[in-house]
């Protein structure tokens, strides 16, 4: 096996190798120097757009003079509009797409929004402008002939099980010529597939927008370039794997909002109560250290006194280490809260339910209490549909909408909402 795969994994190292020396320079001036910010971004994420195209296309409508640049006291980044964006007459998709969220996160409270708040924070109303901003991106870089349309999933799962099947017949029919043949095979076919992982970006493993031989060379020459650092996404970028990594369910986190007309930072607590901390688990651990320990005593024996006196110390680490902060971290929230609020983010989720088959969609919001700069989070509504039913609740789920100011009567500590009215709702 190893006579097997060590000439040919040599050869392919020697031959890489040397296609990359004998690759010719890329040119100067090439004619991708003239793209626009998010194509950038797209060739950076190798067919992907990322959130950091938000900031750049921002600061190329500045340079364009449709944004004025500004700074907060404490140095946020801001932009507003100036008369110039009314006219979209030569702006791209993207672009008019951008100067439309910045509509409509300023709304009639502000007349700036900083750059940060752009981004991911408010759930749906994000995730769908979101998805036709990578659209509108990846459709120029289509018409550059920079990407490659991604295959349908259907395609490429077929193209995989054809190719295992004829992988497997392949096999077979070497193991009806004798036993030596189908160890030549297994390991001819396996150096192949070895040799093929080598080469994951011309076989890529997930359908996708793919780079063209062109939009290759255009992102090995950006990568060079003076200016790849105003271009290169973070390492960690929030909300760029889905809807679902950029909203408060699990984790809190930190959301935008231009409550009372500035715009601030508020803390947004997750949907899920706090799961330690409770009382039936000091119930539990007392009783575990009672039994434990008189079951350790009444065996009398001399080698199980260390463990029965270690048993109630390490309890007691337990409760003064981990249970004891966490209570007191549950009880420092209010039991019953009345307020007048603003809806900060706005998100829904979909389970399921077996016995009868059922999909319940859970329609949550996250509300700032003006005071506490804290905004909690609550299931609103929920509706239910058959497993199989494609049935939606339009009028619940367009109940309300980032911006709206409410009353709300709830329990913080326990993540209920009690009863909710709207007060003052932003235009549709």
């Amino acid at each position: 096996m190893a006579f097997a795969f060590g000439p040919l994994l040599y050869a392919a190292a020697v031959y890489g190798v040397r296609r990359r020396e004998t690759l010719p320079p890329l040119p100067s001036p090439p004619p991708s120097r003239e793209l626009a910010a998010p194509v950038v971004n797209l060739l950076f994420g190798r067919g992907e757009v990322t959130p950091k195209a938000i900031e750049t296309t921002s600061l190329e409508l500045v340079a364009a003079g449709r944004l004025r640049l500004e700074r907060k006291a404490d140095g946020t980044p801001t932009v507003r509009l100036t008369p110039a964006a009314e006219d979209d007459r030569h702006l791209r998709p993207f672009e008019q797409l951008l100067l439309e969220r910045i509509r409509h996160r300023c709304g009639d409270t502000v007349d700036r929004v900083p750059t940060e708040a752009l981004g991911p924070g408010d759930g749906d109303e994000y995730w769908i402008w979101w998805r036709a901003f990578q659209r509108s991106v990846q459709d120029e870089a289509t018409a550059l002939g920079l990407i490659r349309p991604a295959r349908e999933k259907y395609l490429t799962w077929t193209l995989r099980i054809i190719g295992c099947l004829a992988w497997a017949g392949l096999l077979y029919g070497c193991a009806e010529l004798g036993g030596d043949v189908f160890d030549r095979a297994f390991q001819a076919t396996a150096v192949v597939a070895v040799l093929l992982g080598f080469w994951y970006q011309r076989f890529p493993r997930r359908s996708g927008p793919r780079l063209t031989p062109a939009g290759r060379r255009a992102a090995a020459w950006w990568r060079n370039s003076a200016d790849a650092a105003a271009h290169r996404p973070p390492k960690r970028q929030v909300g760029v794997n889905g809807p679902e990594s950029a909203l408060p369910v699990r984790e809190s986190r930190r959301i935008w909002s231009s409550y009372n007309k500035s715009w601030h930072v508020v803390d947004t607590a997750p949907l899920d109560p706090p799961r330690w901390g409770r009382m039936w688990q000091l119930v539990v651990l007392a009783l575990t250290a009672c039994t434990t320990t008189a079951a350790l005593v009444m065996t009398a024996r001399t080698a199980y006194d260390a463990v029965a006196g270690a048993v109630p110390v390490l309890i007691g680490v337990v409760l003064a280490g981990l249970w004891l902060p966490a209570h007191r971290r549950i009880h420092s929230l209010p039991a019953e809260s009345t307020f007048r609020g603003a809806v900060v983010c706005r998100w829904d989720f979909t389970t399921h339910y077996d016995d009868p088959p059922a999909f319940i969609t859970h329609y949550c919001c996250s509300i700032e209490h003006p005071e506490s700069r804290q905004a909690w989070s609550f299931e609103v509504d929920q509706w239910h549909r058959p497993m199989f039913s494609m049935k939606s609740d339009p009028p619940s789920k367009d109940r309300f909408t980032v911006g709206d100011v409410v009353d709300v009567h709830c329990s913080p500590r326990r993540r209920v909402i009690h009863q909710i009215t709207m007060v003052e709702a932003v235009p549709r």
